[in-house]
């Protein structure tokens, strides 16, 4: 089958494209790990990048890109697992704040060379130009988006 690229503008192309590219980027990792999920791990992946209890599940939710009440869901998932640990704002109970089990980083750790070799052969054949552009573009874009969802 022969996609008909002519009938689609490169805005359409690259929008289609990003949700194409999501999938198959989940794909692929979900068939990497069997302990966690590519959702999962990119959520603990983000969350292992601050200090313990610094992030509120609110700022996790804005940094992975999606509602609170997905984020809660992977959230427990991963508390279930013993690699994260939610506990309550001590001034206002409503607020939870996020950390790593000792577990989730080794986890983290253990995974993290994987992790570089898997991104490292992601964008073998692309040069530095090609990925300088690509990260100027999406950056952009990403800010297009985050003024649009205000």
């Amino acid at each position: 089958m022969k996609f008909p690229n002519e009938k689609l503008t490169k805005k359409a192309y690259i929008y289609g494209a990003i949700f194409s590219l999501s999938n198959q980027l989940q794909l692929l990792g979900d068939r990497r790990e069997e302990l966690i999920t590519t959702k999962q791990w990119f959520l603990l992946a983000n969350v292992a990048l601050f200090d313990d209890f610094e992030l509120m599940l609110k700022d996790i939710s804005k940094i992975v890109g999606t509602s609170s009440q997905n984020t809660k869901k992977i959230v427990n998932i991963l508390v279930d697992k013993e690699y994260m640990i939610v506990k309550k704002e001590e001034t206002d109970g409503r607020v939870l704040r996020i950390a790593l089990t000792d577990n989730g980083k080794k986890y983290y750790e253990m995974r993290a060379e994987k992790e570089f070799q898997y991104l490292e052969a992601l964008f073998d054949g692309l040069n530095d130009e090609a990925i300088s552009s690509l990260y100027d573009g999406l950056r952009q874009f990403s800010q297009v988006i985050r003024r649009n969802k205000e």
